[in-house]
């Protein structure tokens, strides 16, 4: 009977749950066919404006070396390096009445010798540009030579492709932060043989409105081909690199580096001025001069080989274009001799199936010895200005690698007739400047573009860099 029962009580739970499972899905199947209301609601948003920020710019300022009596002063707590030089800036803006203050930036890692590093801001209404370059020529026991370089904005992202730390090369890297935020710095340095794993390229701590300097060889010595990613967290830093060569006891040259363009499977270099090729020829056949040539430095980023495509026009019309197809290995850096060309000024394009950085680096022995490192550039499209400093016979160095022939307008804002000209297709061309002068550029087509330095014993150049983006309306959504 007790079995019958439980029998009997399960069945009627059985039942009783597919009843109800029964009366669920008709319940679910008719709400399919109900006519129910529709409600959806926008997610609240807000169009903001900001006011265009004030446009800063610093500038590196003077050169550094060791301090001599750094040894004696160090127990006081004294700097080991002491600057060197005396910068000539240039600074301009347009509209050309706008304002320009210039501010130190302190030194905590050097003792001035009369000169400091500089900031420059400029306040004005939208579609105000700034703009700035420095030069340095010194003739000391271990630094001789032109330094000249672009006062740049600072940005948390940057890439330095020059110098070297092998005997007779010395080189610091320059960190100025402009802001009033403090800047916490990493340095990832790469070379021949890939990363380089060191202490203190971490963690670099550069206050707001100072400038750190850095010996590139206390980091990583013995590099024959040093590129640096500089990156920043708070404040951005303008980070530049300042290289000196002393060839068996001899100077044999100086320069000052702004940052080059970020990887990308295009690079183009305006201006490289390769000169004295047959007196460098015979040089280079000596060790310490191995580095005169002129030379093509690469660094691949990624793990994978790079197949790359190098054009190098020159501004000279009707002589012909020369290519050369090179290999560059994933992660490490390489450097390509250019190949054999005539005395002349070209524009470099590296054309590579992987994303690169590149530099290139000449040299001049005519009068005495000296050698220019130069930077990939992004395009210039619009209005640009351009700032040139003192030094021998300045010229502006465009390049339209685009398909439509540019027609470019260059005004000097102190007064004079302007000089226009057309920049071909595919074309480079060289507009002579005056020293200390600003220039207003205008083109109906993107460029890329250089400033140039070439005397006696004197080379340099910087890239030009476009202004920063102007404030847009941004759309803000609040949850």
């Amino acid at each position: 009977m007790a079995s019958r029962s439980s029998v009997a009580r399960t069945s009627v739970r059985l039942a009783t749950s597919v009843v109800v499972l029964a009366l669920g899905v008709a319940t679910v199947a008719s709400a399919a066919f109900l006519d129910l209301p529709q409600h959806a609601a926008g997610v609240p948003s807000v169009t903001v404006t900001p006011e265009a920020s004030d446009q800063t710019r610093a500038c590196p300022g003077p050169l550094v070396q060791i301090d001599g009596g750094a040894t004696a002063d160090r127990a006081q707590g004294s700097p080991s390096l002491v600057s060197v030089g005396a910068p000539v800036l240039q600074t301009g803006a347009d509209p050309s009445s706008t304002g320009i203050n210039t501010s130190e930036l302190q030194t905590p890692d050097s003792r001035p010798g009369g000169a400091l590093p500089t900031s420059l801001t400029a306040t004005g209404a939208d579609g105000t540009l700034l703009a700035g370059s420095q030069s340095v020529q010194v003739s000391e026991s271990d630094l001789v030579g032109l330094a000249s370089t672009e006062c740049a904005e600072a940005t948390p992202d940057s890439w330095l492709v020059a110098g070297a730390t092998t005997t007779g090369r010395t080189s610091f890297v320059m960190l100025s932060n402009p802001s009033d935020v403090l800047a916490t710095v990493t340095l990832g340095i790469f070379g021949e043989t890939g990363l380089v794993s060191a202490p203190g390229t971490s963690g670099i701590i550069v206050q707001p409105h100072s400038q750190r300097a850095l010996s590139l060889a206390g980091l990583a010595p013995n590099l024959v081909s040093p590129v640096i990613h500089v990156t920043s967290a708070g404040g951005s830093v303008l980070a530049s690199l300042q290289s000196s060569i002393v060839r068996s006891l001899t100077p044999g040259g100086i320069d000052v580096v702004g940052p080059t363009a970020g990887p990308a499977l295009t690079q183009t270099i305006s201006g490289v001025q390769v000169v004295s090729t047959s007196a460098i020829a015979e040089r280079a056949t000596d060790p310490a001069s191995s580095d005169l040539p002129a030379t093509l430095r690469v660094y691949v980023p990624g793990s994978e080989s790079a197949t790359l495509t190098v054009t190098l026009k020159s501004e000279t019309l009707g002589v012909a274009d020369t290519t050369v197809n090179y290999s560059a290995t994933g992660g490490i850096v390489t450097e390509f001799p250019f190949p054999s060309l005539t005395d002349d000024t070209y524009a470099v394009t590296v054309a590579s199936d992987q994303p690169v950085v590149a530099g290139a680096r000449s040299a001049v022995v005519s009068g005495g010895v000296d050698y220019a490192w130069y930077q990939s550039s992004p395009l210039l499209a619009g209005s640009f200005i351009v700032a040139t400093a003192t030094g021998p016979n300045p010229k502006l160095q465009l390049v339209n690698t685009g398909g439509t022939d540019a027609a470019v307008t260059v005004t000097p804002n102190a007064g004079g007739s302007p000089q226009t000209l057309t920049v071909a297709a595919g074309s480079a061309t060289g507009v002579p400047l005056s020293n200390a002068t600003t220039y207003a550029v205008t083109t109906s087509a993107p460029l890329t573009a250089s400033v140039g330095y070439l005397g006696d014993g004197l080379i340099s150049a910087f890239a030009v860099s476009p202004a920063s983006p102007l404030a847009s309306p941004i759309t803000i959504y609040r949850g």
